[in-house]
C-alpha cells in the first residue's frame, strides 16, 4: 500500500534562513522621499507677490495718490532678488488686462494703484461727467476706492450745485452721485412757494382721487379697465353626428337597413 506525501509550495519571496536570519537592508538613498515633489509653490508664490504689491500701492494711494513708484522700490518692499521672479512681476505689473489694479507709466517706468475709476478729485469727476454719453450716476464706493477725501469733497460740491447726491436714510452717507448744471437751478417766487404750500392734499388716498374724479380729471390710480370677451348668448345647434366610412356594401341587399332608426 502506498501513502502519498505533500510538500509544501516555495514561498515566492526568500526566507530568513537563506540569509542566516538576518533582514537585508535597504540600500541608502540619502534619505529623499522621491514621492514629494521639492518645489510646487513657484506660481502661488508670485501671485501672493502681487498682491502684497497692489496693497502695498493702494495703501499708499491713500496718503498721495499721485505719487508714482519705481521698481526698485517695490521690490524693496518686498524684498525680492531673485532675477526669475522679478522678470515675472514686471510682467505682471506691466499687463494691460482691465482687471490689472496696477497702473504703469511707461514714459520713466513707475507704479502706482489703479483705482476702479481714475477719478481723484472734483475736477476730474467733472470731466468724467462731461465726457460719457448717458446722465448715469458713480458710485461712491467705488469712487473712494481711489478718491480718499470723496465724502468731502462732494458735500462742497454739493453745496454749489455742481452734483446731485444720494444719501441714505440712516445716517446720510452719500451712495450715489450724478452731474448737475447750475444753471438749471432757478429760484421760486416766494408768492408762489406760499400758495404751493398752502393746498392742502387729503392724508386718505381715497379722498385724492375722489376729489380728481370729482374735478373730471383721471388719476392715476385708477383701476385699468379691461374690456370683456364677447360671448353669443345664441346657443349653438348641436352638430349631427354622421356615421363613419360604410363597408361591407356588396351585402347591402341582404343585411336590414336599420338608418330610419337613427336620432
Amino acid at each position: 500500500m502506498s501513502y502519498l506525501t505533500t510538500t509544501s509550495a516555495p514561498s515566492p519571496t526568500p526566507s530568513t534562513a537563506s540569509t542566516g536570519g538576518a533582514k537585508r537592508k535597504r540600500p541608502d538613498d540619502g534619505g529623499v522621499v522621491y514621492s514629494q515633489p521639492q518645489e510646487t509653490g513657484t506660481g502661488s508664490h508670485i501671485y501672493t507677490q502681487l498682491t502684497y504689491t497692489i496693497d502695498y500701492l493702494k495703501g499708499r494711494a491713500a496718503e498721495n495718490s499721485e505719487r508714482w513708484y519705481t521698481f526698485k522700490d517695490l521690490m524693496d518692499y518686498l524684498n525680492v532678488t531673485d532675477a526669475t521672479t522679478r522678470a515675472q512681476l514686471q510682467n505682471l505689473y506691466r499687463s494691460t488686462n482691465p482687471s490689472n489694479r496696477i497702473a504703469y507709466n511707461p514714459t520713466d517706468n513707475t507704479y502706482r494703484y489703479r483705482p476702479k475709476y481714475n477719478i481723484r478729485n472734483a475736477a476730474q469727476l467733472k470731466a468724467h461727467f462731461q465726457s460719457q454719453k448717458s446722465a448715469l450716476g458713480l458710485s461712491v464706493k467705488d469712487l473712494k476706492d481711489g478718491w480718499v477725501t470723496v465724502h468731502d469733497d462732494l458735500r462742497v460740491m454739493e453745496a454749489s450745485n455742481d452734483v446731485l447726491v444720494k444719501r441714505s436714510q440712516k445716517d446720510q452717507t452719500a451712495i450715489t452721485v450724478w452731474d448737475n448744471d447750475p444753471s438749471l437751478m432757478n429760484k421760486m417766487d416766494p408768492d408762489f412757494v406760499n400758495e404751493f404750500h398752502k393746498i392742502q392734499i387729503p392724508s386718505n388716498p381715497d379722498d385724492l382721487r375722489n376729489s380728481l374724479l370729482a374735478a373730471g380729471l383721471q388719476p392715476s390710480s385708477a383701476p385699468r379697465q379691461s374690456e370683456g370677451k364677447k360671448t353669443d348668448n345664441k346657443k349653438r345647434k348641436k352638430a349631427v353626428r354622421r356615421g363613419g366610412k360604410q363597408t361591407n356594401t356588396h351585402m347591402a341587399s341582404i343585411l336590414k337597413d336599420f338608418s330610419h332608426m337613427r336620432k
